[in-house]
């Protein structure tokens, strides 16, 4: 078994961590803290971008005038005819013609309102403002000046884009980070040989010992148990919970063994997903350490919350299993996974549909969502895909986003090195291609 390089590691990941679990809040509380936040963090960004000749005002000191040129730092309201609804849920119960399920409900026809502490107003502004790629939940500075219709015209936008960002030291031999999602334990028995096939390559069995021993972590990023929520059947409904109930408990008993495997040759970091037997609302809490009770005896084995932040060495690395990206692509027209993932970088926030259409729980002092440094490794698991791209901000600030597929579909991971950030897909299909 290969030797690992030592590679210090940190867990960021202790604001996602609940320590109450009071749901009777209203969800204002969030918004308001975001907003406060953001604007103080958008502030001096927008001084340094637009100079001082423009002032920052709140959109109750325009008070109706018109051709007033200022920068106004609001949040982004979307509105979407289709967007869903709760009405569709009571007609659903009154057995009323529910309203029809639509996996995207973004339109050209969407308005942008940006609202402020007091007011809204509704923006436009043509090339300026793409609607199609903005969401609700998402604060900006926007530079502009009302009209005689009530309306602002927005000349140009400035987002957060994740604050500042700390050199990478660079090492002569790379730490390497394993990324793998989407295990679905349940249909592992289609792929049982790619899965034998990655411990055989994890543990340096495989005539690749010496790059084995670059390896020094593995995050499994969500949706371990099952990648698609369980199928409904309308009779014999309380046998087939039944039945359900213990395909996950072996389920979770194999990947036990699996991960206690893992454990013994790298450290292991186990995330929550969507369809995993964990709670639903963002930030997912980490297993207890009783759903694996051999993983859990090596002190190489955790489990985290959903999303992770960690520091590797000198890289600041974020991640989630796949949700904001998921609930993104539905309310936008983005056309990928990795240009959504580079959105919520530039927008400087993990999560910011939530909790309009990403279940969320309603925090009232904070928003831990909010990227106030800029990570050198961004990934998202679940992804229809692999994409990878290393994206240049200001500032010359470098981040490697990388979209990880479910290996129950690909067979497929990732590898990142620390140092440099390249990124490289490792397959273990046995289809010959």
């Amino acid at each position: 078994m290969a030797t690992r390089l030592n590679c210090a590691y940190e867990n960021l990941s202790s604001s996602f961590l609940l320590t109450t679990t009071d749901y009777q809040k209203q969800f204002c509380h969030l918004y308001t803290h975001r907003l406060a936040e953001m604007t103080r963090l958008l502030t001096p960004l927008a001084l340094k971008e637009w100079g001082t000749q423009v002032p920052i005002m709140k959109l109750c000191e325009l008070r109706g005038e018109q051709n007033v040129q200022c920068i106004i730092i609001g949040t982004i309201y979307k509105h979407q005819a289709h967007k869903p609804s709760i009405l569709r849920d009571i007609s659903e119960e009154n057995q009323l013609a529910p309203q029809p399920q639509r996996q995207n409900y973004s339109e050209p026809e969407d308005k942008l309102i940006l609202e402020d502490e007091l007011q809204r107003v509704r923006l436009q502004g043509g090339e300026f403002l793409d609607s199609y790629k903005l969401a609700t939940g998402i604060v900006c500075a926007v530079k502009g000046g009302t009209d005689s219709d009530g309306f602002f015209n927005v000349e140009n936008l400035l987002f957060l884009e994740s604050g500042p960002q700390k050199p990478l030291n660079v090492k002569k031999e790379g730490s390497k980070l394993v990324l793998i999602s989407g295990l679905d334990q349940l249909q592992s028995h289609n792929y049982v040989e790619a899965l034998n096939m990655f411990q055989y390559w994890l543990s340096g069995c495989f005539g690749n010992h010496s790059e084995a021993q670059t390896q020094v972590r593995l995050i499994v990023a969500g949706n371990s148990v099952r990648s698609s929520a369980m199928a409904h059947v309308p009779t014999l409904q309380v046998a087939r919970q039944q039945a359900n109930a213990n395909d996950t408990v072996q389920a979770i008993s194999q990947l036990d063994n699996w991960f206690a495997s893992w454990a013994k040759a790298i450290h292991v970091d186990v995330m929550p997903g969507a369809y995993d037997p964990a709670n639903f609302m963002l930030p997912q809490q980490p297993f207890h350490k009783c759903m694996f009770p051999l993983a859990a005896q090596l002190s190489s084995f955790q489990s985290v919350a959903n999303p992770y932040v960690c520091r590797l060495d000198s890289a600041l690395v974020v991640g989630t299993s796949g949700q904001n990206i998921a609930d993104l692509l539905r309310s936008t027209s983005l056309d990928s996974s990795l240009e959504a993932l580079r959105c919520t970088l530039k927008w400087g926030h993990v999560a910011p549909t939530a909790p309009d259409t990403l279940a969320c729980y309603p925090y009232i002092s904070s928003d831990p969502f909010i990227m106030k440094e800029c990570p050198h490794l961004y990934f998202a698991g679940n992804c229809e895909k692999f994409e990878t791209d290393l994206h240049v901000g200001s500032d010359g600030k470098r981040t490697r986003l990388v979209c990880l597929p479910s290996f129950s579909k690909t067979q497929s991971i990732a590898v990142i090195d620390l140092a440099t950030l390249d990124c490289r897909q490792v397959k273990f299909s046995m289809e010959i291609e």
